[in-house]
């Protein structure tokens, strides 16, 4: 069902991120002579959910599209560290928002784009999360944290106000797991 990849090649490299090429046959021996794939270590985001039921979110400007966004606290894996998804959550956590938790649970992974992308979006549930140091943002994060209900969380994934794709594919997973705990 694959493509075999009979080449590949580096177009550009630059810190965490690679472009390249690959020349691939399909299962029926067509050759696609060139496919384009985005290389990105696998990200994480976790939801820190605190003891009376609130959550914490992070509103992010992202300059590509010129506005803040609300959203889940996460990054990328660090693939120096050969750390875990959940090491890596936890870690994303720490530093955005200062709480941590004793009782995180994976909820699923999902793919944030497989037509150019090869990586992977690993969601977590910090439940009981609690704060535990200051915030530690990496140099050129522009974030603040955000605490909502789930009701009011749902109310601005309703209105249009969390609108950013891969946020929305998470909280998909999130939403409906936090209301089978109830």
């Amino acid at each position: 069902m694959g493509w075999k990849i009979l080449e590949s090649t580096e177009l550009f490299r630059s810190g965490l991120f690679q472009l390249r090429s690959d020349r691939c046959q399909l299962p029926d021996g067509r050759i696609m002579p060139k496919y384009y794939v985005l290389s990105f270590p696998d990200w994480v985001n976790i939801l820190p959910v605190l003891p009376n039921g609130d959550v914490l979110l992070v509103q992010q400007y992202r300059h590509a599209s010129g506005l803040e966004h609300l959203e889940v606290p996460g990054g990328s894996m660090d693939p120096q560290n050969n750390e875990s998804p959940e090491i890596a959550a936890r870690r994303e956590m720490l530093e955005e928002t200062g709480y941590d938790s004793n009782n995180i649970v994976k909820v699923g992974s999902h793919y944030p784009n497989p037509a150019l992308q090869n990586n992977q979006m690993h969601t977590y549930i910090a439940f009981d999360a609690f704060l535990s140091q200051q915030t530690q943002f990496d140099e050129f994060e522009d974030l603040k944290p955000y605490r909502c209900s789930l009701e009011q969380l749902k109310k601005h994934l309703q209105n249009g106000d969390i609108n950013h794709s891969i946020m929305m594919a998470t909280l998909a997973t999130i939403i409906p797991y936090l209301e089978s705990k109830k």
